[in-house]
C-alpha cells in the first residue's frame, strides 16, 4: 500500500520538522509491503489546498495519516475536510491528542482511524488488515468506524525496545535543504517519554492514557554513531548543529558517559557540535565535563519562573535559584552555553511574579532566553487557574497554535494582553543588548544578513513573525554561507 504522512501544521513557526512521523514513515519503505512519503506544508501554508491536491494526485495514496498536537487540531480538521470533501481516502491519526483524548478525536467526522500509544507495529498492521480484508480486530489499540458506529481495541501501548528502530530517513522531507538554510539543524531522539510530571506537560495525561513504560531510552553507544552518521549524510547540505530532543538526556550520568565516550571517537566534536534538553536538577560537576568535551555547545533547560513559589509549588519542577545558578556556573566554564526557557502568565502569576522571571533571566544571561506564552494543556493546569482565580478565554485558546505567543488566560489581577506586553518587555531586557553588540560588531552586514534572510523567507512563504526572531537565534551568521 501507499501511504502519505501528512506534516498537519498550518501556522507560522517553522522551526522543527515531525520526528514521529519521519520514523514511521522510515518503517514503513523498509518493510518491502509498502511505500510511505511525507507531505508538509511549511513552505506552503499559503496555497495549501493546491499543494495538497497536487501531491494526492501524484502519489495516489491509499491511506493518509497525521499526527495529533492539541495545538494543531483545528489543522488536523480543516486538512481532513478538504481530504474528504474530494477524494474516498482513509485518514488515520496518531499521536499525545489521539492517544489523551481518543473519544473526541474518532468522532471528528472525516477521521476514520486512530491509533493510541506507538504506532510502529500497529500502523504496519492496521495496513496488511486493511489490504487483505479489514479485520480491525487484530490491531491493538486501534479506534475504528463500522457500520456508524465507534469500535475501540485494547493493547494500546507504549513499546519497551526502542533499539530496534532505524535511523530516520530525513530525505523524506522534500524541503530539507531549505530547512537548513533557515535553521541548520536535523532533529535526533534517542528516548521516548519522560519520568517527570510537570503540571503544565503532555506527559501527565498519556501515562495515565496508555499502557506501557513511558520512559525508554536507547543504548548509548548506538545512539551517538547514529547522529555521528547523520552529519557525514547532511553535513554538507546546511547541517550546522544536531538538535537532540531526548527530554532528559542527562538523567543518566552513566549514560552521558557512554555516549560522550562514544560520540567523540566517531567523529570531531569541535565540528559537530549537539544541542540537548536537560533538567537543571539531572546536571551536575561531572556531567557537565563530560557534556563539554564531547561536542554539547547548548544545553536547552526549563527555569519556567524566576518566583520560587511558581516555579515548585505550581509547575512541580522542585528546582530552587541556588541549583540554577549554580548550574549555570559550571556549564559556562566547560564551554556550554544555555537557551532557557521561561513561561508567563501560568497559574497564581501576577506582574511581581513576571518581574521576578525577568529578574532572573536578565542575571543568568542565557545565550538564549526564551519567553513561552503559558498554555493550559492539562487537566491539573486547567484547575490551577480556576483555583488561583483566573479563567480561560474560550475564543483566544480556540484560535491558539503554538506556545510561542497569544496568551488565553486571563489571570486574577492581569489580563492577556497585559501578559503579552510583559513578554515584550521581557524580550527588550534580555535581547536588547545582544541585539546591540551584534549591530555594533557587524554593522552593515548585520542589516544585509537580516534582508537577505528576510526577504528569501517571505519569498518561500515564510511568516515575517517567527523569520525576525529566527534569524537571530539560527540564521544569524549563516545568511551568505
Amino acid at each position: 500500500m501507499k501511504f502519505q504522512f501528512i506534516n498537519s501544521f498550518l501556522g507560522g513557526d517553522f522551526s522543527a520538522m515531525d520526528i514521529g512521523i519521519t520514523q514511521l514513515a522510515t518503517i514503513l519503505n523498509k518493510s518491502g509491503k509498502h511505500q510511505a512519503s511525507i507531505l508538509d506544508f511549511t513552505f506552503h501554508t499559503k496555497h495549501w489546498k493546491k499543494h495538497l491536491h497536487n501531491n494526492i494526485k501524484k502519489f495516489k495514496p491509499d491511506m493518509i495519516g497525521m499526527s495529533c498536537n492539541t495545538l494543531y487540531m483545528q489543522y488536523v480538521k480543516a486538512i481532513s475536510k478538504e481530504i474528504k470533501e474530494h477524494y474516498n481516502i482513509p485518514i488515520v491519526v496518531g499521536g499525545y491528542h489521539a492517544s489523551i483524548h481518543p473519544e473526541d478525536t474518532i468522532s471528528i467526522p472525516d477521521i476514520d482511524f486512530l491509533i493510541v500509544g506507538d504506532g510502529e507495529l500497529s500502523l504496519p498492521l492496521l495496513l496488511d488488515v486493511y489490504e487483505k480484508g479489514k479485520d480491525y480486530e487484530k490491531v491493538n489499540g486501534l479506534w475504528y468506524k463500522e457500520n456508524g458506529k465507534i469500535k475501540s481495541n485494547s493493547g494500546g501501548c507504549f513499546l519497551k525496545n526502542i533499539d530496534d528502530f532505524p535511523t530516520p530517513n530525513w530525505d523524506l522531507w522534500k524541503d530539507l535543504d531549505k530547512y537548513f538554510y533557515y535553521l541548520g539543524m536535523l532533529y535526533m531522539i534517542g528516548s521516548r517519554g519522560c519520568p517527570y510530571r510537570c503540571t503544565y506537560c503532555d506527559a501527565t495525561g498519556i501515562v495515565k492514557a496508555v499502557k506501557g513504560p513511558y520512559y525508554r531510552i536507547r543504548d548509548a553507544r548506538s545512539y551517538a554513531k547514529d547522529i555521528a552518521s547523520q552529519w557525514e549524510k547532511y553535513e554538507k547540505r546546511g547541517m550546522r548543529l544536531a538538535q537532540i530532543f531526548d527530554q532528559v538526556f542527562t538523567f543518566s550520568p552513566k549514560w552521558v558517559k557512554e555516549f560522550g565516550r562514544e560520540y567523540r571517537q566517531q567523529t570531531d566534536v569541535e565540528k559537530h557540535g549537539f544541542s540537548t534538553f536537560a533538567r537543571i536538577d539531572n546536571l551536575d560537576k561531572d556531567r557537565l565535563v563530560e557534556l563539554g568535551k564531547s561536542g554539547c555547545k547548548l544545553l536547552r533547560v526549563g527555569i519556567e519562573a524566576g518566583s520560587p513559589y511558581i516555579r515548585n509549588n505550581i509547575y512541580k519542577k522542585h528546582i530552587s535559584n541556588t541549583q540554577i545558578r549554580k548550574i549555570f556556573k559550571i556549564a559556562k566554564e566547560n564551554g556550554i552555553d544555555f537557551t532557557a526557557f521561561y513561561m508567563i502568565g501560568g497559574p497564581a502569576e501576577t506582574k511581581v511574579t513576571i518581574n521576578q522571571t525577568i529578574k532572573l533571566a536578565r542575571e543568568l544571561k542565557a545565550a538564549r532566553s526564551a519567553f513561552f506564552i503559558y498554555k493550559p494543556f492539562t487537566q491539573e493546569g486547567m484547575q490551577q487557574i480556576i483555583q488561583h482565580g483566573g479563567i480561560v478565554d474560550e475564543k483566544r485558546w480556540a484560535k491558539a497554535d503554538n506556545i510561542t505567543f497569544d496568551a488565553v488566560v486571563k489571570l486574577k489581577d492581569i489580563g492577556p494582553r497585559r501578559i503579552e506586553l510583559m513578554q515584550y518587555k521581557a524580550y527588550l531586557q534580555t535581547f536588547g543588548p545582544r541585539l546591540l553588540k551584534m549591530i555594533m560588531t557587524d554593522k552593515y552586514r548585520y542589516f544585509t544578513n537580516l534582508t537577505t534572510y528576510m526577504t528569501k523567507g517571505l519569498k518561500d512563504g515564510l511568516d515575517y513573525h517567527y523569520l525576525l526572531p529566527y534569524f537571530h537565534i539560527y540564521g544569524y551568521e549563516w545568511v551568505n554561507k
